[in-house]
């Protein structure tokens, strides 16, 4: 399945507050903070080990909003996984329409759990405010201007942005100079999948059962465990449902993006 869109104003309206948001407290060239926002505007917040019941959760109480954050043993707040789920929750605060809604009574706190894996609109909403708060536009799009996509400067920039590769790609395909479509799969089944506007093809080979195609780097990992390191060759017959013939042999690359705790995989797959 496609993950489900946040209307194209919707979009713009949360991208323009959480950069004018990452502009005001955190401005270049640092790398924005989750918990330096909070600070600054008073929003408490713990992190600490919640049992893996949520990844980040938002809780009005008493007249005042509290963040909280699970920590796996040996984790901290600077980590990537952990950065996104506190800048969700900072969605959740910063949109008006959340944070009203969670003051009503008997409104049920918002938890979440997973990264841009929800079909409900308000966790998309926080998904992509997250996105847009830790890889504001204009600064992106400055770092990716006139550079040709690939593994190495993705890479850099995840680095650069403190950010996981599943946010980074999500983001690129948005705002980047390159058409890209990015699958999301766990235990050889498509779990979601996103794509450029721009892209050649928009649905899968997958199997009855949902499987993912079988040709793919990605299936082979879930298979025989093989993990490669660096882009692989593919054709577009080896991933996509296809209307015309001569595109059988259309070359595309694909990355992946291993999660061995979650069995899961994260594909990139473009075409030079």
């Amino acid at each position: 399945m496609n993950l489900k869109q946040i209307r194209p104003a919707r979009q713009r309206e949360i991208s323009e507050l959480a950069e004018a948001i990452a502009d005001e407290f955190c401005p270049e060239p640092h790398p924005v903070n989750p918990a330096l926002i909070a600070e600054k505007t008073e929003l408490a917040y713990k992190a600490a080990d919640y049992g893996g019941y949520f990844e980040g959760y938002l809780e009005y109480y008493r007249g005042s909003f509290f963040i909280f954050l699970h920590l796996n043993e040996g984790e901290h707040l600077y980590i990537p996984r952990v950065r996104f789920s506190f800048a969700h929750e900072l969605g959740h605060y910063f949109l008006d329409e959340h944070r009203i809604a969670l003051m009503e009574p008997g409104m049920p706190p918002h938890g979440s759990k997973g990264i841009f894996s929800s079909d409900i609109g308000t966790e998309r909403e926080a998904d992509y405010f997250a996105a847009c708060l830790l890889l504001p536009e204009k600064r992106l799009r400055r770092d990716v201007f006139r550079k040709k996509f690939n593994m190495t400067l993705m890479n850099e920039l995840k680095n650069k942005y403190q950010v996981s590769m599943t946010a980074l790609l999500l983001r690129f395909k948005g705002l980047g100079n390159h058409p890209l479509m990015v699958v999301c799969s766990i235990h050889n089944r498509l779990k979601w999948l996103n794509y450029s506007d721009d892209f050649p093809f928009k649905k899968l080979r997958t199997g009855i059962k949902g499987e993912i195609p079988e040709c793919s780097a990605a299936a082979e990992y879930f298979r025989e465990g093989t993990k490669y390191q660096k882009a692989e060759k593919v054709f577009a017959e080896d991933w996509f449902e296809l209307y015309r013939a001569d595109d059988r042999r259309r070359e595309f690359w694909e990355y992946c993006v291993y999660y061995e705790s979650m069995n899961q995989v994260i594909s990139v797959i473009w075409e030079e």
